[in-house]
């Protein structure tokens, strides 16, 4: 009888929205499936590093482009989930013609209790940016100048697809929690609120004993002073550095803090590293050559 080879050792990669959307804001398909395609040969490189993927995308461009100005938070879900079959049909198929693997796309749930003190203070921003202020609870952005709808952002419990995509990673790189997966109840009813697809990634990097999280962005790593002239990369920073940095407000908090507490909570739980680097040097993020690198404490 012949051993089963070795299994590959688990790298989640979380790729932000904007990272594998074009930087030009072009939203046609054409621009995305080139941007995706650029994505899935990259993705192609890490494997080839010796590891199984799994891939958590976000999806704000794209549910942004399916919104209207003032649409139905009733039908958020619906949105969340053609947008999961969007973005995993276009990687999927990009890093198996890139790679020659075969890699699945599965659309997942993730579930959320319907007591989290989120749901008292939505603070996510959706949809696209209109001039008048829409119904609801909305956000004013002096940079573009218009306002955009708030939703709740409440913290992942579980994925009850996660038996399955154990699975399916025996055999494959697997495409899943796509916008931080549907939300929805202990008794799988659906919830009008977005999950943040870091927590997402983190809680299936845990969960799924992976050895590595990295999240793929738009920017070079986290900064001290984001966006001021004398702003610093950090380069590497210790879990207690990380959570230090939190408390005092050093990260942006619908974009960095997600990544960088994730990452924190990744690294804590499983005394692996965890990185966030810019989409095109996620290979060198993995041993410090790029990047910030976040490493346990003790």
């Amino acid at each position: 009888m012949t051993d089963r080879p070795k299994a590959r050792p688990l790298l989640v990669v979380a790729l932000g929205g904007n990272a594998i959307s074009p930087p030009t804001g072009d939203l046609s398909y054409a621009g995305e499936r080139r941007a995706v395609e650029q994505t899935a040969r990259e993705l192609v490189q890490l494997a080839a590093l010796g590891y199984r993927l799994l891939v958590v995308h976000g999806n704000g461009p794209q549910v942004g482009r399916l919104l209207p100005a003032d649409f139905k938070l009733t039908d958020l879900d619906i949105h969340v989930a053609q947008t999961q079959g969007e973005l995993g049909y276009l990687l999927a198929a990009a890093v198996e013609n890139a790679g020659g693997e075969r890699t699945i796309a599965l659309l997942t749930r993730t579930e959320v209790q319907r007591d989290d003190p989120a749901f008292r203070k939505p603070d996510k921003p959706v949809g696209p940016v209109v001039r008048d202020r829409p119904n609801g609870d909305a956000v004013w952005l002096s940079g573009p100048g218009g306002w955009r709808r708030l939703v709740p952002s409440p913290g992942p419990r579980g994925v009850p697809e996660l038996p399955v995509i154990g699975q399916l990673l025996a055999d494959a790189h697997v495409i899943a929690g796509g916008g931080g997966g549907v939300p929805v109840d202990d008794r799988g009813r659906p919830c009008l609120a977005v999950v943040d697809k870091d927590r997402v990634a983190a809680l299936l990097a845990r969960a799924l004993d992976a050895r590595g999280l990295i999240f793929g962005t738009d920017v070079e790593g986290a900064f001290r002073n984001f966006g001021s002239s004398d702003a610093e990369l950090l380069r590497a920073l210790t879990t207690q550095q990380a959570r230090d940095m939190l408390r005092a407000g050093v990260f942006g908090d619908g974009s960095m803090a997600p990544k960088v507490e994730s990452a924190a909570d990744f690294v804590t739980a499983t005394g692996c590293s965890a990185s966030i680097a810019l989409l095109g040097s996620l290979a060198d993020a993995l041993d410090g050559r790029a990047g910030t690198r976040i490493v346990s404490s003790a």
